[in-house]
């Protein structure tokens, strides 16, 4: 298991607990590719044991996404929340950290995301950018573009050793 502090990427070959402050990390970098940084924030909405998720060509997506310039965690995962589903959302506390080296559109990522526990606010007010689908328990593990976001949601639902060994 890889874990990165805040200080330095600390292996785990036995399992143990990870350190309070480790960051998961997800992919693996490669030294010879530039990587493009990314910093985001994303929700874990669960209701009735379904995951609120959106999607794209690529696949499932938590809702959530890319910080712009002086936005506080929170600030982020409000504002994409808004724009992809067009709701309101209320953050419960944050549950974790990782890093997920990934390629799409063209570009290598290396994106930083915090991720919270969350519940919808209000009701859709409009079109968002997306339509909200409710992943089933059993489709959730496989279904996310990013690994990290499985991860994240089985912090919630007791699974998250499971979603590592995929």
């Amino acid at each position: 298991m890889v874990t990165e502090s805040k200080s330095r990427i600390q292996l785990d070959p036995v399992g143990g607990l990870e350190p309070a402050n480790a960051i998961r990390v997800f992919g693996a970098a490669d030294p010879a590719i530039q990587y493009v940084s990314r910093v985001a924030a994303y929700a874990v909405i669960i209701q009735q044991k379904r995951i609120a998720a959106v999607t794209t060509t690529s696949g499932y997506f938590l809702p959530g996404g890319g910080a712009q310039s002086g936005e506080t965690p929170e600030e982020t995962v409000a504002r994409e929340v808004r724009e992809e589903l067009a709701r309101d959302v209320r953050i419960i506390r944050q549950i974790g950290e990782a890093i997920q080296y990934f390629y799409a559109d063209g570009n290598n990522y290396r994106m930083e995301a915090i991720f919270f526990e969350a519940e919808f606010a209000s009701e859709a007010s409009g079109i968002g950018e997306h339509e909200l689908y409710w992943l089933e328990p059993e489709a959730w593990l496989r279904g996310f573009f990013h690994q990290s976001h499985a991860w994240a949601v089985g912090l919630i639902q007791g699974s998250a050793d499971e979603a590592d060994n995929e």
